[in-house]
C-alpha cells in the first residue's frame, strides 16, 4: 500500500505561502506594538510628573502612571492584532472575555485578590516606604510596595515579599521610619 505524501505537502505548502504573505502586517504590528509600547512608558512617566507635581501621594502617582502604561499597551495589541487579522473586532474579544470571565475569574482570584489589596493600599497608605512593619510574625523595612505585594527588608538583610492580601487582612503594626529595632 503506498503512501501519497502530495496532498500533505500542497496544505504544507500553502500554509508557508499564507505566512509568508501574512509577514509584511507581522511586521507592521510588531512596530506599532513597540510604537505603543514607548508611547505608554512615556505616558506613565508623564502621569507620574503631573501627579507628583500636584502634591498627590507618591502611591497614587505610581498606581496613575501603571494604569496609564497597560491602557495605552491594551489599545496598541487591539491595533496590532487589527493590523494582523483585519477581520478581528474589539467588540468579539469583549464577548469572548465575558463568557470566560467567571472561569478567569476563579482561575485567577487570588491574584486579583492581592492586585484589588494592592491598588487600596497604595491609594489609603497605611504606612509608607522607608517604614518599620510587623505582620504575621514578619518585621522588616517596607522596601517597595506594589500592586502585587510588598517587599520588606528584615533587621538581618533578607528581603521578604508580603502579598498584598495579607497585609490587607491582617493587623500590621507601623513604626515611624527611622525607628530602629
Amino acid at each position: 500500500m503506498p503512501i501519497h505524501l502530495s496532498n500533505a505537502w500542497k496544505s504544507g505548502a500553502g500554509i508557508i505561502n499564507h505566512v509568508i504573505s501574512l509577514l509584511p502586517n507581522l511586521i507592521l504590528a510588531c512596530v506599532v506594538f513597540v510604537l505603543f509600547f514607548i508611547a505608554g512608558k512615556l505616558c506613565k512617566s508623564l502621569v507620574e510628573r503631573v501627579s507628583n507635581r500636584r502634591q498627590a501621594r507618591r502611591n497614587v502617582a505610581l498606581l496613575l502612571g501603571r494604569l496609564a502604561q497597560t491602557l495605552v499597551l491594551v489599545l496598541g495589541f487591539l491595533i496590532a492584532v487589527a493590523i494582523v487579522a483585519p477581520s478581528f473586532r474589539a467588540g468579539d474579544l469583549i464577548k469572548m472575555l465575558g463568557i470566560g470571565g467567571v472561569a478567569i475569574g476563579f482561575a485567577f482570584q487570588n491574584i486579583l485578590q492581592n492586585f484589588l489589596a494592592g491598588i487600596l493600599l497604595l491609594i489609603h497608605e497605611p504606612f509608607r516606604i522607608g517604614d518599620q512593619i510587623s505582620v504575621t510574625g514578619l518585621d522588616g523595612t517596607v522596601e517597595t510596595i506594589e500592586t502585587r505585594a510588598t517587599m520588606i527588608e528584615t533587621p538581618d538583610g533578607r528581603r521578604i515579599v508580603i502579598p498584598n492580601a495579607v497585609l490587607f487582612t491582617n493587623p500590621v503594626t507601623v513604626g515611624p521610619a527611622n525607628d530602629k529595632q
